[in-house]
């Protein structure tokens, strides 16, 4: 890697310019190093260039709610008589027993890691991160959008901060699709790719002077619909231009687009958006880059150590503007990477992108069955009349008094007694259309759940000839294989939404030398965060530069789940409890963890004490053991080698004074031959000088047996020295020790 000295004063981003005019001053109150307006403005000017989707939205939702008849519905249901009808709404359930069975899936999210070196900053993230799930009630706003996906194709969820200190530091909220806007242009389910997003949403005067107190006075101004500000002298050019901006813009969109005069609120418009930017990018692997941060001393460590690389790149800065109504108030850069609004699609139009859920293939045969029940309901009442034209008494009653109380159960009739027919007057009933309209009103009602692909077993019925347990598991695994898209995009989608909360975490705990508590009991410990080691000055538990920041698996943490859970366990447990009950002791404690008991930790501990099993201490004081163990085998192995080395120093020593003995013998057999010799010529020189000759050659006879014997004996010993010094040698190698090279003796 090369090495790059940064200097301080350098900015890491910074967006391009160009030479695209200023916009007017009476709408842009943002002030110095704001974006250009008038590329803004551009930007965004397809905001309202969009498919006129949200009547479809907003019918879905209205069938959801149960509001099916329209007002010509119900109008002509009162003059047949039928008095206030109220729909059947079919469409409901199904939508929310796809609802429930998200709540019933629902899953907790873990942070994962692939490193060892980094669980510490594991642990504490996933602390803070299931607080921050318990805290922001997060798994509720998911759960709302999830409703909004299902129903009208689209719900959406804020991660942001919280502005209230007292309030938890963050805020997951969902927000209604009447409020969002998007880049149509981008058809990524999540918008990675968009240009920007926008929301619309109302301010309290009173709320938006105690926030931004700079814009009091123009908050005033435009609430009260700049009421005598044309005999106000004392009002500064910038005021005048922002009357003016102000003016022309009521002409354009209507002062009751933007302005509340009754409770006093000023709608906002918050504006998200990216723009091309110049960055330093540091690169430590071809997978790990990120933006410079020259307050991090990890990054500036491993610039002047060589071990990261700088380069200057093109990149994507998201910047937020602020606007009420025409006036720029707010707008700034930020190192977000993603939007801090994050959608839930269902699916999306082919010609047009436009979103669409569930209830889109649903209305029309949930209107099928309100007409048709309608259609019956009014055959039941319905009375048929058939009369002569002389059976009625037209003095007491006529034919259109009749008509009108014939439903009445007190009904009066008066015959003229001169009639010709006995049965002047029948009154009666045809219901001979009731079975067919029977007939297509149940098939309109097995068509809504047939649609959206939600089979009756998922509804709490039990389907025609499916008894078996397995057939109705596999109908409910065959809704979910149906909804498959959808499900997959909400999953994608709440993902993105805790990778946004993690992306706040990990801001807030990037500072040096946080402390953190992890662990319970006996285990808990204090982790220390973005630390420096002293002896390598390596950064320690650097949390802003951990490679697991998008690392999130999903948990299940429902009921059913839980007790699926404990009775696998259960049966495993009893399973090897006859085969290995050294494995079942094992696994009981695992099994006390996983109830619901206030103080399982410490029982499941008691467990493995009574066990002698090793309890779940912290990962600190496991490292610890497995270091000293590590410093105790390297110190027996070198004691080892040693006393092998000091047994062949003995075995070598003890060889030499053999072979010093052995010469030592050789010495004196030679010695003893040549005193025999000499002894023998003496005494041939004293009378025995005839058997000289004889003597001596005996003698020599006899110093040469006993110099074979000597070197028989010397090879013998030698061979054996040498078989000595092989076996010590093998039996080192086969220890793993290296001694010195020893010697090989040879004879002589």
């Amino acid at each position: 890697m090369a090495k790059m000295l940064i200097p301080s004063n350098v900015s890491t981003i910074t967006p391009i310019k160009d030479d695209t005019p200023a916009s007017s001053r009476g709408m842009d109150e943002a002030g110095a190093g704001a974006f250009n307006l008038t590329r803004l403005m551009a930007l965004v000017s397809d905001c309202e260039d969009q498919p006129n989707w949200r009547e479809r939205a907003d019918l879905a939702a209205a069938y959801v709610d149960g509001k099916q008849f329209t007002p010509e519905q119900m109008d002509t249901a009162r003059k047949e008589g039928l008095g206030e009808v109220r729909p059947t709404n079919l469409i409901g359930r199904v939508i929310r027993s796809v609802c429930g069975t998200e709540a019933k899936t629902r899953t907790d999210v873990k942070i994962e890691s692939d490193d060892d070196d980094i669980e510490d900053v594991s642990d504490v993230l996933n602390l803070r991160m299931k607080e921050a799930q318990r805290e922001t009630y997060a798994d509720m706003a998911v759960s709302n959008a999830y409703f909004g996906q299902a129903t009208t194709g689209i719900g959406w969820v804020e991660v942001a901060r919280n502005a209230d200190p007292l309030d938890y530091p963050y805020r997951v909220k969902d927000i209604h699709r009447s409020e969002m806007w998007w880049d149509w242009k981008d058809p990524d389910l999540v918008l990675r790719g968009a240009r920007w997003v926008a929301r619309k949403r109302w301010g309290d005067l009173d709320e938006l002077e105690a926030a931004m107190p700079r814009f009091k006075e123009l908050f005033r101004m435009m609430a009260n619909g700049w009421s005598g500000f044309m005999w106000d002298n004392t009002l500064d050019e910038t005021m005048i231009q922002q009357y003016d901006a102000d003016q022309r813009y009521r002409n354009y969109r209507g002062r009751a687009e933007w302005i509340d005069g009754a409770r006093k609120r000023v709608k906002l418009y918050e504006i998200w958006y990216k723009i091309p930017a110049d960055a330093l990018v540091i690169s430590f692997s071809p997978t790990r880059r990120m933006l410079l941060d020259q307050r991090n001393p990890a990054h500036m460590l491993a610039i002047s150590q060589g071990r990261a690389m700088v380069s200057r790149s093109i990149t994507r800065q998201v910047r937020m503007a602020l606007f009420a109504g025409p006036h720029r108030l707010v707008d700034i850069g930020t190192k977000r990477r993603n939007f801090p609004y994050v959608p839930f699609f269902a699916y999306r139009d082919d010609a047009d992108q436009s979103p669409y859920g569930l209830v889109e293939g649903m209305i029309g045969p949930q209107d099928g069955y309100n007409k048709r029940r309608l259609r019956i309901e009014w055959m039941l009442k319905a009375r048929q009349i058939q009369v002569d034209n002389d059976a009625l008494d037209t003095k007491a009653n006529s034919l259109a008094e009749i008509a009108d109380a014939v439903m009445r159960p007190d009904l009066t009739i008066v015959l003229d007694a001169n009639r010709k027919n006995r049965d002047g007057i029948k009154i009666g009933a045809d219901l001979q259309l009731q079975k067919e309209q029977i007939d297509v009103m149940q098939d309109d009602k097995q068509l809504i759940q047939d649609v959206p692909g939600v089979y009756g077993s998922q509804l709490g019925q039990a389907a025609s000839g499916v008894t078996s347990g397995i057939a109705n598991s596999l109908l409910i695994e065959q809704g979910a294989v149906a909804m498959g898209d959808l499900n997959d995009n909400y999953r994608h989608s709440r993902r993105m939404v805790f990778e946004n909360l993690l992306d706040l975490i990990v801001e807030d705990w990037s500072m040096p030398n946080m402390q953190a508590k992890i662990g319970r009991g006996s285990s808990r410990r204090v982790v220390t965060l973005n630390t420096i080691d002293p002896q390598t000055g390596d950064m320690v538990n650097n949390v802003a530069d951990a490679p697991m920041r998008v690392g999130l698996g999903d948990v299940p943490n429902t009921p059913s789940y839980r007790m699926q859970q404990q009775q696998n366990i259960a049966t495993i447990v009893q399973a090897l409890a006859q085969a290995s009950p050294q494995a079942a002791a094992v696994l009981a404690p695992s099994f006390i963890e996983q109830t619901d008991l206030p103080d399982r930790m410490e029982r499941a501990d008691d467990v493995r004490h009574a066990l002698g099993l090793p309890t779940s201490g912290d990962r600190a004081q496991q490292k610890q053991q497995q270091a000293v163990a590590e410093q105790q085998a390297q110190e027996k192995a070198a004691m080892d080698k040693q006393a092998a080395m000091q047994q062949l120093e003995a075995q070598a020593a003890n060889i030499e004074k053999t072979r010093s003995d052995t010469e030592l013998n050789k010495a004196k057999v030679i010695q003893l031959g040549h005193g025999m010799a000499t002894d023998s010529i003496a005494t041939a020189d004293s009378g025995l000088q005839g058997h000289a000759q004889t003597a001596v050659a005996a003698q020599q006879a006899n110093a040469l047996a006993a110099q074979q014997a000597a070197d028989e004996a010397d090879r013998s010993i030698i061979d054996a020295q040498n078989k000595m010094i092989a076996d010590a040698l093998n039996e080192a190698k086969a220890r793993g020790v290296a001694p010195a090279p020893a010697p090989v003796f040879a004879q002589a």
